[in-house]
Order: C-alpha cells, then structure tokens, then sequence
C-alpha cells in the first residue's frame, strides 16, 4: 500500500502525522511529500555552512519565530563569535530524524562535538526549511 502511495520509485514519501484533539482522541494522516528530507537535508548543511562561515546570510535561514526573538544585529555578533572561534566545519553526519507536515527535526554531527545538534527544529515556511531553534 505505501509503495502506490509513494508512487513506486518517485522521489515522493510518505510521511504520518498523528494528532490528539482535546478529547483525547486520535487522528492520523498519512501524507505524501516530494522529497522533503532531501531538501531539509540540503537547507541544514546551508544553514551550517553560511553560519560557520560567518556569512551574514546565515539569518534569512532562521525562522520567522526566531528573527523576532533575536534582531540581526545580536544575531550577527553571535555569527562572528561562532565563525571566530570555530571557523567554517564540515558536517560529519546529518539524519532527518522526523517531518511532520511543516515541521521537522534533524541531528548533525561535526569533528568538534561540542557543535552537534540533536533533534534540531526546523520549520518549513512558504515553502522554505528554516532553523527554528532559538
């Protein structure tokens, strides 16, 4: 059955998304996306890369929830201190460890472990995956 959902080899996949209402009750929906974990996948390691770098860029890839919460100004003083003390870092490992609709959450690993990230949240805006962890 999920392989004729997926449409037999596409790029598409499956993704469930189970619900609770206020009674408790319990829904769930299984939804086909085109290939959102590759460009989840693709939007992190941009994040890193801009971010590391210390390329001010790095901020339109946050989410919109975290650009309230931190103006650019004190997210580019956080920018240059990251770039300055770690400089640009290759991501070792990454998996896509859940999507579920327009929410996703992602573990990263680097050769300096104190910049891994676990279960990263990632918010997928007007089409766009953003970092959301703020």
């Amino acid at each position: 059955m999920l392989a004729a959902l997926a449409g037999c080899g596409s790029k598409e996949q499956p993704t469930a998304t189970i619900t609770h209402d206020e009674t408790g009750a319990t829904t769930a929906a299984l939804t086909v996306t085109k290939d959102s974990s590759a460009e989840l996948e693709a939007a992190v390691r941009a994040y890193s890369a801009a971010f590391l770098s210390g390329r001010s860029e790095a901020y339109e890839l946050l989410s919109q929830r975290c650009k309230e919460r931190m103006p650019r100004a004190g997210f580019l003083q956080v920018l240059t201190a990251a770039s300055q003390l770690y400089g640009p870092q290759e991501i070792v490992s990454l998996k896509v460890d859940q999507i579920a609709g327009d929410l996703g959450r992602v573990t990263s690993t680097y050769a300096k472990s104190e910049l891994d990230q676990r279960s990263e949240p990632w918010v997928r805006e007007n089409g766009v995956w953003r970092v959301d962890d703020c």
